[in-house]
């Protein structure tokens, strides 16, 4: 009978001192999982939570602001003095913009297209000399930086066609010097 009554008072004495200890005591131990604890490397990975979230963020705004332009994703048509690469687009169910980029004097354009048939792509070009018309908002601060654009047709990521459009061409079909038949004669001969 003793060592009934030892065994239990030892075991209430030791359910008592584990409760203490995993309540809020200010010992050394581990915490809780319920309870953060501030460790050095905490607050890196929080500002490194930060940075991603304003990361994620900023990539956010700008694919929101380019695909609210009528183009995809890749458009970057900042640095292309009066030029404004929203404008850009055909009057086409078959041919969209996928993405416009500078380098050095030259526009890069590379577009997806439902259509592989050379003539019949050719036939939703039609509209190419009004679309680069649209697009050009300052013909001379554009005159002044970029020599040609050059686009690349794709279908399923191979391309179809790629052709260049020369600024003087457009100069002469904004002047009115350059119908758009004409226009699109040139910019056929380029085709490769």
């Amino acid at each position: 009978m003793e060592r009934r009554k030892i065994l239990l008072g030892s075991g209430a004495a030791l359910t008592t001192a584990l409760a203490g200890c995993t309540g809020s005591g200010g010992g050394d131990d581990e915490p809780d999982d319920d309870t953060e604890s501030n460790t050095d490397d905490e607050p890196e990975n929080d500002s490194k939570d930060t940075e991603d979230n304003s990361k994620d963020t900023e990539n956010t705004d700008d694919s929101d602001s380019e695909k609210s332009d009528g183009t995809d994703d890749e458009t970057s048509d900042a640095d292309i003095p009066g030029f404004d690469g929203s404008k850009l687009s055909l009057k086409s169910d078959s041919v969209t913009v996928a993405s416009i980029e500078r380098t050095d004097g030259t526009v890069e354009v590379v577009a997806t297209s439902d259509v592989t048939d050379l003539e019949k792509l050719y036939a939703e070009l039609g509209t190419l000399a009004d679309a680069h018309k649209s697009a050009i908002v300052d013909l001379e601060a554009f005159a002044d930086a970029i020599e040609s654009i050059d686009w690349v047709v794709d279908h399923e990521k191979k391309k179809v066609v790629s052709f260049s459009v020369k600024t003087e061409w457009l100069v002469s079909y904004k002047n009115g010097d350059l119908s758009a038949e004409e226009f699109l004669t040139k910019v056929k001969s380029t085709a490769e």
